[in-house]
């Protein structure tokens, strides 16, 4: 029953331990005890990573690994990092880290292409033995609001054994490209399907680290644009208890949404958790769009007063899929994300736990509440829905 929720069993990467962690409150610090520990190499690929107090914390702590000799490599996205000085990372590079902007915009002569298309992961891995996949960028966005952060709530998996070398060659398969010679890195044999993976410790290649299988899925610049959704939509196909998820863009194209009708139909609990508000009003209002047909097939919704971040499905008792993802058609298409799929009954049952604690502060949203609402916003709600492909 397990393979069900897989789409290729020899994706799976055994012999991992895993850990949920949740917000800027645990995943801060969980990083930078990390990068202190770090010692042969550190690879980050990070969509914003702000200067400001977190995002100089964090730098600092990338900088002191470099000058004790530890190879460091920072891959960030220009325009998630558009309001970043460039003298934020220069200052990095003086100090011995190696950084690289991903698709630099040029003032003249833009390659449009290459404007759209963006590096969205959020992935640090450490000596090849440690990996964080997650939605939190390094921004004071996520820092908790008493610490004079904004709060955003998120979720990252801790992943170590050999699922780590996957998350570092998914980094160095976009790093050496742009990389001198001298400053690529250096990948070996990516771990292969595990021949039991389920099986005990020892079932992938690689130090093993615990008894959970997983699959690093991402999607490529030039081919395997849909694989992340190809390998969430196989797991909802396979939903026969339980479907939890949180989004913070919840705009899914038609195809997705349909999963989530059929699996409500079959009696399977379908329940969406998206912010009542986010950072962007127009995907709000697209996602809003969405939810008339979804109520009516039977799925659940719910609003949250808090900035929801998380980009988490949980899949009956066993699978999770955790990472950068967003719903919507700037991930399928355009972004360069990373999801890793967890096959274990009690990580799903921790995610389980973060979403029902969120969904319990939040408001579910009814038929009835939608039909109240004025006819103007209704058509705006469409209206951005139809805007979708360029949002």
């Amino acid at each position: 029953m397990v393979d069900s929720f897989v789409e290729d069993r020899r994706q799976l990467i055994a012999g991992n331990r895993v850990r949920l962690l949740r917000d800027g409150a645990q995943i801060f610090p969980a990083w930078l005890e990390a990068i202190e520990a770090a010692r042969s190499r550190i690879s980050l690929e990070m969509y914003i990573f702000a200067d400001d107090g977190i995002g100089r914390r964090v730098a600092e702590a990338l900088c002191r690994a470099a000058e004790r000799g530890v190879a460091v490599r920072v891959l960030y996205d220009d325009v998630g990092c558009r309001l970043t000085p460039r003298a934020f990372f220069e200052a990095m590079r003086a100090r011995g880290v190696m950084t690289i902007a991903y698709h630099r915009n040029r003032r003249f002569l833009p390659r449009v292409w290459k404007m759209f298309r963006r590096n969205h992961r959020k992935n640090l891995v450490i000596d090849q033995q440690t990996g964080f996949v997650g939605g939190l960028n390094i921004s004071n966005a996520w820092v908790p609001a008493t610490e004079g952060g904004d709060a955003w709530r998120d979720a990252v998996v801790e992943v170590r054994g050999p699922g780590a070398q996957a998350l570092e060659a998914a980094f160095a398969e976009t790093w050496n490209p742009r990389a001198r010679r001298s400053a690529r890195l250096p990948v070996g044999p990516v771990p292969g399907p595990a021949s039991a993976a389920l099986a005990a410790p020892g079932g992938g290649t690689g130090a093993a680290a615990g008894a959970t299988a997983l699959a690093v899925v991402t999607n490529s610049e030039r081919g395997a644009r849909f694989a992340i959704r190809r390998s969430i939509l196989h797991a909802l196909r396979a939903s026969r208890r339980r479907i939890w998820l949180a989004n913070p863009y919840f705009v899914p194209d038609r195809g997705f949404s349909l999963e989530l009708e059929r699996a409500a139909a079959r009696g399977t609990d379908v329940r969406i958790l998206v912010p009542a508000r986010s950072d962007s009003n127009i995907l709000d209002a697209a996602a809003h769009a969405t939810f008339p047909r979804l109520l009516g097939a039977g799925v659940h919704i719910w609003r949250s007063p808090s900035v929801i971040h998380t980009k988490a499905i949980a899949v009956d008792d066993v699978f999770v899929s955790l990472g950068s993802y967003n719903l919507d058609h700037r991930s399928l298409a355009y972004n360069l994300e990373i999801v890793v799929n967890v096959i274990d009954e009690d990580f799903n049952r921790r995610v389980a736990e973060m979403l029902a604690s969120e969904m319990f502060s939040s408001v579910e949203v009814t038929r009835q509440a939608l039909a109240e609402e004025p006819l103007l916003a209704r058509i705006g709600d469409r209206l951005a829905y139809g805007l979708r492909r360029w949002l």
